[in-house]
């Protein structure tokens, strides 16, 4: 007789598996125990070696890849960590599992299109919208092959209206946000895409999360630099995309009210950008005790009970801290999970507010040591400036070599993220040339950039200029030098090196930055770096920094919370100010 660990080590928690946890110990024949220990799911049985291998088979089976699963483990142990006590945080989203979506989803099984097939382990038939049919689906799907696009509305169990547009071409959207693409054949995905092998197990997860990639060079009908891929995360999505991908459709593109959450890959793991509140709650964190009960922003208020932090969502409330204040909420929310909490550093580069690195000394005091300039909010604005400024000359020899780029660049509108890197980028992006209409927004002008970067085969770019300046006391990035520099680059560099130009503008950022962090850690001491902002979604960036700053330094991001969301309301818990009233 052997005592066995099975343990599932994880960056958060993963609600299925605690379910699967007390699942085992409710039915298993052995002697169970189970726990959630140091952020391991772990299972405890004795048996003889033939019953241990059998329950070793089914764990490898019931518990399906997560992307926050860091680490498994099997191993003989003399006493056990877990207990009999079931495991709380077991509500799950899961629509289907790996018992039942081979049923219901496979075109060959006698089930296929049993939208509402019970199922004992995951119990995704609770999940179903109210009053579809297989026979509705056959004629969605039909609509598709058809017409080349259908538009439908689902029903959740909380009664709230999911709007779906499925098309084979491009679907056009006011927001003009990254296209979205729903995979309908995994198996040609890498016939249409570059994928990673961590984005490919990412797509294949239980989260069916979204992933950034960029589509095959030349590819004959996409067209956008950059894609959101995601496979089929709910039965009607499943059937529906087996149905097409019957009649030979490898994907569509997809516009919805339902997002699933979007992920980035930071310092070899997983991190979630920001989630929808309205659709899915982040999960209850372990925290110490704040100076705060509660504080909300934009909508996802974090509360203080029993020694965790709850969130719950709250549309109408108006934000408890202001946005300047944000980039130091994104430091303490990074420092929840890590514990540092001294002698650590923040790079903010998000959506919410300016972006900014923020330094706190070992008495805890925290000091803004840059923050990016604030551009003009048009590129007729930019251009004047740089007139009127030291960089007349180059501007003058940019307009008569590249007249198509300058005249893009008076006409780019960066009046939402003027003082954001998305703004910056976005005019980087212009200058070199990869403005395809005036009509381009700031999504497409980063991910355009982004894309250019990643087309780079080797390790070094050109060496862009990011010199301070000092501007109303405070310590920001000379712009127009920095724009300055790129344009004497364009001049010079042949269209073919245009990715080498797109890396270096990273590259070099990330080593700027790496050298202010050094001047941080003369002044006041950096023991970690926390990293926070929908802007290191920038997988390029984000590589770059964890090379050239995490030569010297700690690289921490709170995988628990999410870069831009949860970990800004959860981190004003611990601000040191008088809230609003």
């Amino acid at each position: 007789m052997k005592l066995i660990q099975f343990s599932f080590k994880c960056s958060r928690q993963v609600p299925f598996y605690a379910q699967l946890c007390n699942d085992y110990l409710a039915n298993e024949p052995y002697e169970i125990t189970i726990g959630f220990v140091k952020n391991r799911y772990i299972i405890e049985a004795v048996g003889e070696q033939a019953q241990l291998e059998a329950l070793a088979d089914k764990i490898a089976h019931d518990f399906l890849l997560s992307i926050w699963l860091l680490e498994t483990k099997v191993e003989e142990i003399s006493h056990r960590e877990g207990s009999v006590v079931p495991q709380v945080n077991t509500s799950h989203q899961l629509p289907f599992c790996q018992h039942c979506e081979p049923l219901l989803g496979d075109n060959q099984s006698p089930q296929f299109g049993e939208l509402s097939l019970p199922c004992a382990c995951c119990h995704g038939e609770k999940r179903l919208p109210a009053t579809v049919s297989f026979n509705q689906v056959k004629a969605w799907a039909d609509d598709v092959i058809s017409n080349g696009s259908v538009i439908f509305t689902l029903t959740n169990e909380q009664g709230k209206h999911q709007l779906f547009q499925l098309s084979t071409s491009p679907v056009s959207t006011s927001s003009q946000k990254r296209p979205q693409v729903l995979v309908c054949n995994p198996n040609t995905v890498p016939m249409h895409f570059i994928t990673p092998s961590a984005h490919v197990l990412a797509l294949s997860s239980l989260e069916k999360p979204r992933v950034t990639v960029q589509p095959k060079a030349q590819h004959q009908q996409l067209h956008a630099p950059l894609y959101d891929l995601c496979f089929s995360y709910n039965r009607v999505l499943t059937v529906l995309t087996e149905v097409l991908r019957q009649q030979g459709i490898d994907y569509v593109y997809l516009d919805t009210n339902h997002w699933q959450p979007l992920i980035t890959w930071i310092e070899n793991g997983w991190s979630q950008i920001d989630s929808d509140p309205e659709v899915s709650l982040p999960v209850s964190i372990k925290a110490l005790e704040p100076l705060h009960d509660q504080a909300c922003i934009n909508g996802l208020n974090a509360y203080w009970h029993k020694r965790r932090i709850h969130f719950d969502h709250q549309p109408k409330h108006a934000n408890d801290v202001p946005a300047n204040a944000l980039p130091i909420c994104a430091l303490h929310g990074g420092n929840i999970e890590s514990g540092n909490g001294r002698n650590t550093t923040v790079i903010y580069f998000g959506r919410y507010a300016a972006g900014e690195i923020v330094s706190q000394d070992k008495f805890t005091r925290t000091d803004s040591f840059l923050v990016l300039p604030s551009l003009p909010h048009t590129g007729h604005d930019i251009i004047r400036a740089m007139t009127d400024g030291e960089q007349a000359t180059i501007l003058a020899k940019f307009k008569d070599a590249q007249p198509e780029s300058y005249q893009a660049l008076s006409q780019i509108d960066i009046s939402q993220c003027y003082n954001q890197l998305t703004g910056l980028f976005a005019v980087a992006a212009t200058i070199l040339g990869l403005s395809t209409s005036s009509t381009n927004s700031i999504q497409y002008l980063n991910d355009a950039l982004i894309a250019k970067a990643l087309q780079n085969s080797g390790q070094k770019g050109h060496r862009v200029d990011y010199s301070l300046d000092m501007i109303d006391g405070k310590r920001t990035i000379e712009w127009a030098k920095t724009l300055g520099s790129l344009m004497s680059f364009r001049l010079v560099v042949d269209e073919s090196e245009l990715d080498k130009l797109a890396f270096g503008i990273m590259d070099s950022l990330a080593d700027y930055i790496a050298n202010w962090i050094e001047r941080i850690d003369e002044t006041t001491g950096v023991k970690a770096v926390v990293l926070a902002g929908s802007d290191f979604a920038n997988e390029v960036l984000t590589e770059r920094l964890s090379l050239r700053v995490g030569k010297n330094f700690n690289i921490t991001v709170n995988r628990q919370l999410e870069l831009d969301g949860s970990n800004l309301s959860a981190g004003a818990l611990y601000l040191k100010m008088r809230r609003r009233q």
